[in-house]
């Protein structure tokens, strides 16, 4: 059970009970920050609904039992986003181009000698197979799939290493920066290390990204600047109910997203 002092917002008070059912809609990398994230949600989501009760829009019962449509009718009534004109996306798309290309496309296959990274033995005999195998492979090429077939771990072996196309995101952070760092017809010129154990890598074909016109990248750009736009001035309004109000117990840092779940 997670303790925490009283905090009370316009005299309304949150109680640990409400702080300890919170937490757990606030995953962080500590049980302090996920404490502190729970404790300001509950505290924002007390002034709004203090706020709306305050404008007539609701009663604070019904408020507390359904604040998501409530929540939605005060900030429709209470913050004002301006729109982002065709202009102003034009600037943030030539100001950040290469945001918008499309991912590089690869053709590749593999060999993997499986290894577990906290096993340093299988590790080291992971490596000294693929170096081997590296070896053999610079002599004769054409070994390759004949390799793969025969040593590889992956279940690719019975294509003789063949992966599908590969884009962005599909591989693991290591093997995909190896890819991109690789260029058509190339092996890898040293085994590859990844938490899954050692690879030997050939890239048979690879296709450029392509940089997006703004006709296709205009409405993300639209939607991204009126998400900023709002989280600003949600960030502005949640202060400006703060500094209004009287909250112990609990400081209140800057809101920069919305917090209300």
């Amino acid at each position: 059970m997670i303790t925490a002092p009283g905090i009370t917002v316009n005299g309304v008070k949150i109680t640990p009970e409400q702080i300890n059912s919170e937490v757990q809609y606030h995953p962080a990398e500590s049980l302090f920050s996920a404490k502190y994230e729970a404790m300001q949600s509950l505290v924002v989501r007390e002034l709004l609904i203090q706020r709306a009760v305050d404008l007539e829009l609701c009663d604070y019962d019904e408020a507390v039992k359904n604040p998501d449509d409530i929540l939605e009718t005060l900030f429709e009534a209470e913050i004002e986003t301006p729109e982002a004109d065709k202009k102003t996306c034009k600037h943030f798309y030539e100001n950040n181009k290469g945001r918008f290309y499309t991912s590089p496309l690869f053709e590749a296959s593999h060999i993997l000698y499986l290894a577990p990274s906290s096993d340093e033995d299988a590790r080291q005999a992971a490596l000294e197979k693929a170096q081997n195998a590296l070896e053999r492979i610079t002599k004769k090429p054409e070994s390759f799939a004949a390799i793969a077939k025969a040593e590889s771990a992956c279940s690719s072996a019975k294509n003789g290493g063949h992966l599908e196309q590969i884009t962005k995101g599909q591989t693991t952070p290591a093997f995909e920066a190896a890819l991109l760092n690789m260029q058509e017809g190339e092996t890898s010129k040293e085994p590859l290390a990844s938490e899954f154990g050692y690879h030997v890598i050939k890239v048979h074909k690879r296709l450029e990204g392509k940089q997006l016109p703004f006709e296709a990248a205009h409405e993300w750009i639209e939607d991204h600047l009126k998400r900023q736009s709002w989280q600003r001035a949600f960030s502005q309004y949640v202060q400006l109910l703060a500094g209004q109000a009287e909250i112990s117990g609990f400081k209140l840092k800057a809101a920069d997203s919305p917090l209300v779940q």
